[in-house]
């Protein structure tokens, strides 16, 4: 057997993952490498068979195996403590998402959602007001490979994340997780940031729309979004200055309740007030960004 053959054997055996990627990776990587123009012909046929084939189940290997550090949301409640959550995720109502998106420095991933009652180990007031309540896992990454800040770190925070439900047809600066009785845990697991959020549950506006909205701010900002008054329909800004994202929450239809959410809306959105606050006053406060209002992030 010739040298070069003897190394191509020897590469094939080292570099054979023992993990096989799906067909929709291996199509994703095979398209990438035929859009390549930065390779020289040259360079290409001096590359051999064997040689190729092994590079691309390497590079194979590696992404899959980087798909699969990420925790999922089950993992995610149970090293936040929460048992009675986890165990919520892993239920057939839960719902798996697993989508991403590139934005700015980051690599954001909605991982998954779930809504019900008494499905959490730690309540506080907002269960009082609404029992039924939705939790969502978001993960946030560095593109470039780096660490994202520990909560300890002096770092952490300055940096800030708005993640959010949206409902279509609802002004987002007006109902969003400020608004829903909402709060937040973050932990950072292995240079990646994972978010618990929680809100009013939002499955009875199942057949209407929802998103789950990120941004780089403190609050719900309107230069990361566009919303259509007339289609009631959020979009993102692609000329926004930070990073951002907006995901469509697949929600089980079958959970609507009209009567239920028009009730909500009414209370949420005519709450008592002083007769000098109006819908105008709101606009000109969601030019810049809307407050968290009674959010309260969990420690």
């Amino acid at each position: 057997m010739k040298n070069s053959e003897s190394f191509n054997q020897l590469l094939k055996l080292t570099l054979t993952p023992t993990v096989e990627p799906s067909d929709e990776l291996n199509q994703k990587i095979i398209d990438k490498l035929k859009e390549n123009e930065n390779m020289k012909p040259v360079s290409r046929k001096r590359l051999s068979v064997a040689l190729v084939a092994a590079a691309i189940t390497l590079t194979m290997s590696i992404s899959a195996f980087a798909a699969c550090n990420f925790f999922n949301p089950k993992q995610v409640a149970e090293h936040l403590g929460d048992k009675t959550l986890a165990q919520a995720f892993d239920d057939k109502n839960a719902i798996e998402i697993n989508k991403s998106v590139d934005s700015g420095d980051y690599h954001f991933t909605l991982h998954g959602i779930v809504s019900g009652k008494d499905i959490s180990d730690f309540k506080g007031s907002a269960e009082k007001v609404n029992p039924n309540r939705t939790y969502a896992v978001v993960s946030i990454a560095k593109k470039d490979g780096s660490k994202m800040p520990d909560t300890k770190d002096d770092e952490y925070g300055k940096v800030p994340f708005f993640i959010s439900p949206l409902i279509k047809g609802e002004k987002p600066w007006q109902v969003n997780i400020a608004s829903m009785n909402g709060g937040y845990s973050d932990s950072v697991i292995d240079g990646v940031m994972y978010r618990l959020i929680e809100c009013d549950g939002v499955e009875m506006f199942a057949d209407r729309g929802l998103y789950l909205c990120i941004s780089t701010s403190s609050f719900y900002d309107i230069k990361a979004f566009n919303y259509n008054e007339k289609t009631g329909v959020v979009s993102l800004n692609s000329n926004y200055k930070g990073a951002n994202a907006l995901f469509n929450l697949p929600l089980n239809k079958t959970k609507v309740n009209h009567e239920k959410a028009d009730k909500y809306l009414q209370e949420l959105l005519n709450p008592a007030k002083d007769s000098s606050e109006d819908d105008n006053a709101q606009a000109d406060l969601a030019s810049e960004s809307k407050p968290f209002g009674n959010l309260q992030k969990i420690l």
